[in-house]
């Protein structure tokens, strides 16, 4: 209810972005990782939830990020492929489909 009176398109989360391109990496590579949707947001959920998120809210943010945001995706980057693996591991240990 409140976020709709305040909310607008603008607001996002890199960490969401980044977590799928990482997924989506990994796809491409040929690695063998279950790869069904409810798997992928599975993995998608996991990794997001060991992850600090990372908002930005304009489009020069988005379009001409500072040097310390490029840095700070970077390091987000990394995090995030290793939260990505250990998620995989767990949907495969695990699988809910």
């Amino acid at each position: 209810m409140y976020k709709e009176m305040y909310y607008h398109d603008d607001l996002e989360n890199l960490a969401e972005e980044i977590v799928f391109e990482q997924i989506n990496l990994l796809l491409e590579a040929g690695n063998d990782i279950p790869s069904s949707d409810v798997s992928i947001q599975d993995i998608a959920a996991i990794a997001l939830n060991n992850m600090p998120a990372k908002y930005v809210c304009n489009f020069l943010e988005k379009s001409e990020p500072s040097k310390q945001l490029q840095e700070e995706v970077n390091d987000l980057r990394k995090y995030a492929k290793r939260q990505v693996l250990k998620a995989i591991k767990i949907v495969r240990d695990r699988p809910h489909d």
